[in-house]
């Protein structure tokens, strides 16, 4: 082999070598940010949790059945949230909910309807900020299926290995050779997988309308049923 084969051969092994560290550079790369964002999903879960205790106390607040079901309707809304966790409260639990929200005015009904709106504008600022989450999942999914599906595009098994064999002269770039059956699932087992979030997986939050859109028509439903 005189210096120029020796050369060519030494060329080979770091194209090859190149092709390599850059698939598994990629591949941790897609793994890392797939990693982060299995952590927003399980955080914002988390924050989904928290939910429950606010829908809990709104409902607290309204205090009749008549007036949940409403106001749930004004919402359009069509199933109440965390409502079956809620009516198995006994009604001390449901007092305790209510601590810690100021409900002012001259008569009963005043107090009541400012219960109602404190409690009311906490739940909807909860929503919104799920909801901005959630549209930040949304979007980090899609780059990341865009950034899987280049992946797959740029490291096809099929293509390498093709391209290897043209560097070897048409040998067989794996030792003992791969027929076209088994080059074919070897390479669908190396792509990446895109990623799916079922509705299961990430439940969408409620969306509420600011107090200042609905709160005459929230009063005037409490005011009609008002004893």
């Amino acid at each position: 082999m005189d210096d120029m084969d020796m050369a060519l051969e030494a060329l080979k092994v770091q194209i090859k070598k190149e092709i390599i560290d850059n698939y598994f550079a990629a591949r941790c790369d897609l793994e890392e940010d797939n990693q982060a964002l299995e952590g927003k999903v399980a955080a914002y879960r988390q924050e989904l949790s928290h939910l429950s205790r606010l829908f809990h106390a709104f409902y607290a607040a309204l205090g009749q059945e008549a007036a949940i079901d409403r106001i749930m309707q004004l919402f359009s809304i069509p199933d109440r949230p965390y409502y079956e966790a809620f009516q198995q409260l006994p009604p001390k639990a449901r007092e305790d909910l209510l601590k810690g929200y100021r409900g002012w005015g001259l008569t009963a009904w005043g107090r009541s309807v400012h219960l109602v709106q404190n409690i009311y504008r906490a739940l909807a600022a909860k929503c919104r900020s799920l909801r901005e989450q959630y549209h930040q999942i949304e979007v980090h999914l899609r780059l990341l299926n865009e950034d899987i599906q280049k992946f797959n595009t740029s490291f096809d098994f099929g293509l390498i290995a093709a391209q290897i064999e043209a560097m070897e002269g048409g040998g067989a770039p794996i030792g003992g050779g791969l027929q076209c059956g088994e080059r074919e699932e070897l390479s669908t087992r190396m792509r990446f997988k895109r990623r799916k979030l079922t509705d299961e997986e990430l439940p969408p939050p409620p969306s509420l309308p600011p107090w200042e859109a609905v709160k005459g028509q929230i009063k005037e439903i409490l005011r009609t049923l008002s004893p």
